[in-house]
């Protein structure tokens, strides 16, 4: 039986200062796990927000996995915290186990259903339209359109 940890810790964790500004960035959106969150929208605030560090020696991955805890608050920062220790060894899989546990199926298919069905409603003049069609690419990056 696999030990449960108190923390999320990646399968080589590494170590580096981590500058307040870039703390309060991380925190200041938070992600809960809640239905109405957006988690595609977190993923875009959080690359924006860790990408003002650069420590030196540090993979993308790396710095990815060490900072990701930060951008979490709630049932999400439980749901990484209750990772196994030393599971994890890239940012491409973390995400990827995000997405399944805050991206399911259903969610998924609905989005893309919005895209697919998309149309210009009676009345909305075409700026409107576009805007609002962007904004539905915009919480579903990986359309693949």
């Amino acid at each position: 039986m696999h030990e449960v940890s108190l923390g999320f810790q990646p399968a080589n964790p590494v170590v580096f200062d981590i500058k307040n500004n870039v703390l309060m960035n991380l925190k200041s959106n938070q992600f809960s796990g809640k239905k109405t969150e957006d988690n595609n929208a977190h993923l875009t605030h959080f690359l924006d927000a860790y990408n003002i560090i650069n420590p030196a020696g540090v993979s993308e991955s790396d710095k990815r996995l060490r900072l990701f805890g930060y951008s979490l608050t709630g049932r999400a920062k439980d749901w990484l915290d209750a990772l196994i220790s030393g599971t994890i060894e890239t940012w491409d899989q973390l995400k990827r186990e995000f997405l399944d546990r805050y991206f399911p199926t259903a969610k998924y298919l609905t989005r893309k259903n919005e895209i697919f069905n998309f149309k210009q409603q009676e009345g909305e003049v075409l700026y409107d339209a576009w805007e609002r069609y962007k904004l539905l690419l915009k919480r579903y990056p990986d359309h693949k359109l």
